[in-house]
C-alpha cells in the first residue's frame, strides 16, 4: 500500500473493503490498542483475544467508519464496550467464567499477589461507597450488608419499596462499573462473585 496515504484515506480504503487497508489500520492501532484493554483485564493472553475480536468488529461494521473523524477515539469505545460485555457475559456464562479466571489465576497465583488483590478490591469498594449518594448509600447498607428486605428497608426509611429497589439497582450498577474502571475485569468478576454467588467466591 502506497505510504503517502493519509489516514483518512487509508480509512476510507477499509471501509470500501479494502483488505490491505485494514492490515495497515491494524499494524498501526494494535499496540496502543492492546495495552488500552490490557488495563482493563489484566491478563495478556485474554487481553490479545479482545484485541482480536474489537478488530474482527472494526472489519464488520466498517460501513459506519466516517474518515474525516478521529478513529482512535471511536477504535476504543468499541474496545471498552466489547470488555464490558464480555464481563457482562462472564456473569450468567460458567464456561465463560471459568476461563477468565483459570487466566486470571496464572497471573495472580501468589498469595502475596492475593492478598494485593484482596486489598485493592476493598479499597475501591469502600470508595465507590463512599461516592454514593447517602440514601442509596442507606438502601445498599441495608438490604446487602444487613441482609434487610427490600419492604424492611422501605419501613426503615420511610421511601417506597420501589424506591428501595431503583437505588439497589443503580448502587449495584455504580460498584460495578467504579470497579471494573478502575480495577479491571478481575475485581469486576470478585464484585459479581461476592454479590450474586456468594458461596462461591474465587480466591484471587
Amino acid at each position: 500500500m502506497d505510504s503517502n496515504l493519509s489516514g483518512a484515506e487509508v480509512l476510507e480504503r477499509m471501509k470500501n473493503g479494502d483488505e490491505q487497508a485494514f492490515a495497515a489500520v491494524y499494524r498501526q492501532y494494535h499496540p496502543a490498542l492492546y495495552l488500552f484493554i490490557l488495563r482493563y483485564c489484566k491478563v495478556p493472553s485474554l487481553a490479545e483475544d479482545l484485541v482480536h475480536d474489537v478488530f474482527l468488529k472494526v472489519w464488520e461494521i466498517r460501513h459506519r467508519i466516517q474518515p474525516d473523524l478521529p478513529f482512535g477515539g471511536y477504535l476504543y469505545r468499541i474496545a471498552r464496550n466489547h470488555v464490558l460485555k464480555t464481563l457482562q457475559r462472564a456473569a450468567t456464562d460458567r464456561n465463560l467464567r471459568e476461563q477468565i479466571l483459570f487466566q486470571l489465576s496464572a497471573v495472580t497465583g501468589s498469595q502475596a499477589e492475593q492478598e494485593v488483590q484482596s486489598r485493592e478490591y476493598d479499597r475501591l469498594f469502600h470508595e465507590a461507597l463512599n461516592q454514593m449518594p447517602p440514601q442509596r448509600l442507606n438502601v445498599f447498607r441495608l438490604c446487602r450488608q444487613e441482609g434487610r428486605t427490600y419492604d424492611e428497608a422501605a419501613a426503615i426509611l420511610g421511601i417506597s419499596r420501589n424506591a428501595v429497589k431503583k437505588h439497589m439497582v443503580l448502587g449495584m450498577r455504580f460498584i460495578h462499573d467504579y470497579m471494573f474502571r478502575y480495577g479491571g475485569i478481575s475485581l469486576s468478576l470478585v464484585f459479581y462473585y461476592k454479590n450474586f454467588f456468594p458461596d462461591g467466591v474465587p480466591s484471587f
